[in-house]
């Protein structure tokens, strides 16, 4: 469905289990051909109705890899997008985990945050774009898809950007070569878990009532989801377990992602 036009205005995260995915994939599978975001390019020059399921790996690498085992038994291939400068996990450290998901049928991207969120850097990208970025916003994702490519991974042939400013939306579709999520044209049929929350309502009922859409797009985040439904905010507060909160970065980046963690976190710093 498109961004604007919703099923309900009803938010829902009612079920964050691996049995209500596995039924979400289910209901994907019945209406399109399921592919990797690489293969974007390919798709549109068949008649197929296609959807591509992509994680956003904002927190934890291990639980990435927990549902790339969901999705293997699955018998589907979807693609997970890692932060290189995440400050929550590290790339070199943890390139086993991202091995191992590349072994399982599963395409590694790039989640890239250029931090374009103010009027001036809008009007400074503006003044230097060149296929919708500047220059120095392409040489970062460069430099980030290399980094990322350094552990031995790859190639990386699709990337999308970590919360990303509203003029990064609908823009070209592919950037340095690689294919970009956040295309006018991946973004047509859309819908997110972002925060934890369904803003167009329960998922399943959101697949089925695409109808016209040659192409779809399903993203999720890992840190969300487990064995059982667990309150979003109850998974994340478990994860920052993890961490060590004092580190501001670590504190920022948990907060950005679920804003009410911000009381809990507090409290557990006091206690």
């Amino acid at each position: 469905m498109s961004r604007t036009d919703h099923i309900q205005n009803v938010e829902w995260s009612e079920d964050f289990s691996y049995d209500y995915y596995r039924q979400l994939i289910d209901t994907l599978e019945t209406r399109f051909d399921l592919r990797t975001l690489s293969a974007y390019p390919e798709s549109r020059s068949n008649a197929s109705r296609t959807a591509f399921v992509r994680h956003d790996v904002d927190v934890c690498l291990e639980e990435a890899l927990e549902l790339a085992y969901v999705e293997h038994e699955l018998g589907i291939s979807t693609t997970y997008m890692v932060f290189p400068r995440s400050p929550l996990y590290d790339l070199e450290a943890q390139r086993d985990i991202l091995l191992e998901i590349q072994a399982l049928g599963h395409e590694i991207g790039l989640h890239c945050d250029l931090g374009i969120r103010t009027t001036r850097d809008r009007a400074e990208r503006t003044a230097s774009r060149e296929g919708g970025l500047g220059p120095a916003e392409r040489a970062t994702i460069d430099e980030a898809r290399s980094r990322l490519e350094a552990v031995g991974v790859g190639p990386v042939e699709s990337m999308s950007f970590h919360r990303p400013a509203e003029q990064l939306l609908g823009g070209p579709p592919t950037i340095s070569g690689m294919v970009n999520a956040y295309s006018s044209e991946l973004l047509s049929a859309y819908i997110s878990d972002s925060g934890g929350r369904w803003r167009e309502g329960p998922p399943i009922d959101s697949v089925r009532a695409v109808s016209d859409a040659d192409s779809f797009q399903l993203l999720t985040h890992p840190v969300w989801w487990g064995h059982e439904h667990v309150q979003p905010i109850d998974r994340l507060d478990a994860v920052a377990e993890k961490f060590d909160v004092t580190n501001e970065a670590v504190y920022d980046e948990l907060v950005a992602i679920y804003p009410s963690l911000a009381t809990r976190l507090e409290h557990s710093q006091l206690s």
